[in-house]
């Protein structure tokens, strides 16, 4: 059984690697058609929604407890020490 084997194997050898070659080839121009075909063009040009932050809620008891920082993180250039 393996002398037979290996008897098919030797005279179709080259047959084997084209056949292989030619899968190869045909599953990636099927995967790029396949990607290409579906994609939508309006999701590829449009620009990414962006929501709009809300400024957090803070409870009574921790706005007394962080009086005097500032809770936006604005930058304030009088503040800073050089």
């Amino acid at each position: 059984m393996a002398s037979i084997f290996q008897t098919y194997f030797n005279i179709y050898f080259t047959e084997l690697i084209v056949a292989v070659l030619v899968l190869s080839i045909i599953i990636v121009l099927i995967s790029i058609l396949y990607v290409l075909f579906s994609t939508r063009h309006d999701v590829i040009n449009q620009k990414p929604k962006t929501k709009k932050t809300k400024k957090p809620k803070y409870t009574k008891q921790f706005l007394k407890g962080v009086d005097g920082i500032d809770l936006d993180l604005k930058v304030n250039d009088k503040n800073i020490i050089s």
